[in-house]
């Protein structure tokens, strides 16, 4: 090839490189600096460094860890090929370019689909009319050379642009015969204002979509209304409105379990009610699109929700918005959640512990983009931890690895100041620029104290203090900061309290934010366990009054279940049996509780001893007798602040007493701490110190 044919080619090949960038910078990740990621045909792998250097074929990288390495040309998907063919500075001969784009096995005529095939025709055509030209009139061999070799790269071109190369993260597309034709749309309608855009705006920075093609289909059968709604049946405080191109979750975002309880990296957040209902609801696609550029979360998307689960809680990017991983910086509890800076509780992991109440085969939320979500699975994931059902419909799944869901967003979103749009407005009540870290802070209880009061327990160098907060019908919210020695200085807190401050009391109104909540505390279903909570459990009823006392843990015939025998102890403590109790009399000021076993020779092993508890307090979840608002005793063997679970090695049935007191007060004789002095003999002893209001025992037995 001479020189001046050797520019021509670079001409032509920068001119196609510029006709296909739309193919060659589309990966995910977005941003093409030296170094990127090139991906490999045929699989979602890909190899992230800088381009060097196209040799014989060839291509050399310098990888991020700064190693070189070589792959053939043939190995990337093809418009990393154009991209690197684009980037060479080589002078290929003519027979060489034929060689390496059309040996490679993702470039192939067979690749190309039938409605390119009169483009293809008439590029063959003039092909083949600049080679009579090149023969027949020799003076115009730069212009035959130069049509020739266009149409040979708009063939390439065309081929690498094969529907299913467009797109290296998208997951395998369902077979024909799997496509039922009554499949949802793959566009929404263009005359919906509030629809997301599949296009962005090039003059605008400050927002962004991802793009769709409209050969890429959304699910291959559509999911009806009423199924959509069937999922959410198990909250009551959870409702679905739709029209014909969207479905709207309301809810106020406040779940049916504990809160708090597990982080150990606070903000001074507690939660209070969202009201997302009516037009501040949650907007869903009813059809979701495929996008040709999916959203990569690990650089984006830190700003608001990307999911919302089941029970009307808000699912953000299991990244912070520092870019840190939320759950492995302990900002998370028990169930995956946290409190926003607008006082919102809202999850950062995909609410699997939501199987216990809905069951396995059923989705767990829905992505932003309208594709739903699952727990774990044995399947094979996507890159997007999604997959195909056997429907045909895509679904983003749960998984054990970091960073554990939706790597990628796959479907079609409108995204604006790196959040997804539209999405619901928040209700904060206290200003968030006040909100700092509390260094060493735990969380360790969270209860309901009368309506619409609670009180946010947390643990600071073996402390514990109190946010108490509330709001009356005037929408007045007061926020109360206490320690457990009554002390109102020093204390961790928010808004306008200065260090010196004589008081320990603020309020705020917010009328956008005063919503009556009837909170419902739960047993702990972050377990693992398998336990059957369909029953309200083994039940026993004071002689004197309504007063009842019982446990889920115990089946109707008074025997323990077995997921709660023989617990496992995690640094010398065992997870509590689950407790609750109700009709507490209106004149008891102190409740306590024990469980003792009598054993050979009347000895008694006491199982549990707790008191000082609240009687606004109905239950103690399970695995939460650590963790309240109240004073513990030891375990059986006296050597830990904790709870025994029954546990027979050699099979033998014991017989258990759980006991509630109702008191008139909380018995000067026991101490405002925990202690291992106190088990079941000495609280028997205190008590009969104070007037007994009522109690109830309840008996069961375990093998």
């Amino acid at each position: 090839m001479s020189f001046s044919n050797k520019i021509y080619f670079k001409i032509l090949l920068s001119i196609t490189f510029i006709l296909s960038s739309h193919n060659a910078l589309s990966h995910p990740g977005g941003h093409e600096h030296n170094s990127k990621r090139w991906y490999f045909q045929n699989s979602n792998e890909f190899i992230e460094g800088e381009y060097v250097s196209l040799d014989n074929g060839n291509i050399t990288l310098n990888t991020t860890n700064k190693n070189t390495v070589k792959y053939p040309l043939e190995s990337f998907i093809c418009s990393d090929q154009m991209l690197i063919l684009n980037k060479s500075t080589s002078a290929f001969e003519l027979n060489e370019i034929n060689k390496e784009l059309f040996n490679s096995k993702k470039i192939s005529l067979l690749k190309i689909t039938k409605a390119k095939g009169w483009f293809i025709l008439f590029l063959f055509l003039v092909s083949m009319s600049s080679l009579l030209v090149f023969f027949t009139f020799l003076k115009y061999k730069k212009f035959s050379v130069i049509v020739g070799l266009t149409s040979l790269l708009f063939l390439v071109l065309i081929a690498c642009s094969s529907d299913d190369d467009s797109n290296p993260l998208s997951p395998n597309q369902v077979s024909d015969n799997s496509v039922n034709s009554s499949s949802s749309s793959s566009t929404t309608s263009s005359d919906n204002s509030s629809s997301s855009s599949s296009t962005t705006s090039s003059d605008n920075s400050s927002s962004s979509s991802s793009t769709t093609s409209s050969d890429n289909s959304s699910n291959s059968s559509q999911i009806s209304i009423e199924t959509i709604t069937s999922y959410f049946s198990a909250f009551t405080d959870v409702s679905i409105t739709s029209d014909d191109s969207y479905f709207y979750i309301n809810s106020y975002s406040w779940p049916n379990h504990q809160m708090g309880i597990g982080i150990t990296s606070w903000q001074e957040q507690v939660p209070v009610p969202q009201n997302y209902t009516g037009d501040n609801s949650w907007k869903i696609p009813l059809n979701p699109v495929m996008s040709d550029n999916p959203i990569d979360t690990s650089v984006n998307l830190f700003r608001g929700a990307i999911a919302i689960a089941i029970n009307g809680i808000p699912i953000f990017n299991v990244l912070n918005n520092r870019g840190e991983n939320s759950y492995e910086k302990g900002e998370l509890d028990n169930w995956g959640g946290h409190f926003g800076r607008g006082d919102d509780y809202h999850y950062h992991l995909i609410p699997t512990h939501l199987e216990d109440l809905v069951g396995t085969d059923q989705p767990l939320g829905y992505a932003l983009d309208g594709y739903p979500i699952y727990g774990f699975t044995d399947n094979d994931l996507d890159v997007a931890f999604g997959r195909y059902d056997e429907n045909g419909n895509y679904r983003y799944h749960a998984s054990q690895n970091s960073p554990y869901y939706m790597p990628y967003v796959m479907g079609v979103v409108e995204v604006l100041d790196d959040g997804i749009e539209p999405q619901p407005s928040q209700n904060p009540v206290r200003p968030s620029d006040g909100f700092k870290p509390v260094n060493g802070a735990s969380i360790t209880g969270f209860s309901q104290t009368d309506k619409n009061a609670f009180s946010f327990e947390y643990t600071v160098d073996g402390v514990k203090y109190y946010v108490n907060y509330n709001w009356d019908e005037d929408c007045n919210f007061t926020f109360t900061y206490i320690d457990e020695f009554g002390g109102t200085t020093n204390l961790p807190h928010n808004g306008a309290i200065s260090d010196d401050s004589d008081t320990n009391t603020e309020t705020y109104k917010n009328e956008d934010a005063c919503i009556d909540v009837t909170y419902v505390n739960f047993s702990d279903d972050s377990t693992e366990s398998s336990q059957d909570n369909s029953s309200s459990g083994f039940s026993a009823v004071s002689e004197n009054s309504s007063f009842t006392l019982s446990s889920i843990a115990i089946d109707k015939n008074g025997e323990v279940l077995d997921d709660y025998k023989c617990e496992e102890k995690v640094n010398g403590i065992e997870k509590s049996i689950p407790i609750s109790w109700s009709n507490v009399p209106e004149t008891a000021k102190s409740l306590a509780i024990s469980i003792h076993a009598i054993v050979k020779d009347d000895e008694i092993n006491s199982y549990l001893t707790l008191w000082g508890i609240d009687p606004s307090i109905s239950e103690i979840a399970y695995g939460e007798a650590n963790n309240g608002s109240w004073f513990m005793g030891p375990n059986k063997d006296g050597t830990k602040i904790s709870y025994s679970s029954p546990c027979s090695p050699n099979g033998a049935s014991s017989t258990y007493y759980m006991n509630i007191y109702a008191l008139s007060e909380t018995p000067n004789s026991l101490p405002l701490s925990d202690d291992l002095s106190i088990d079941y003999s000495t609280l028997s002893t205190a008590i009969e110190s104070v007037n007994i209001i009522d109690s109830v025992q309840l008996t069961y037995t375990a093998d």
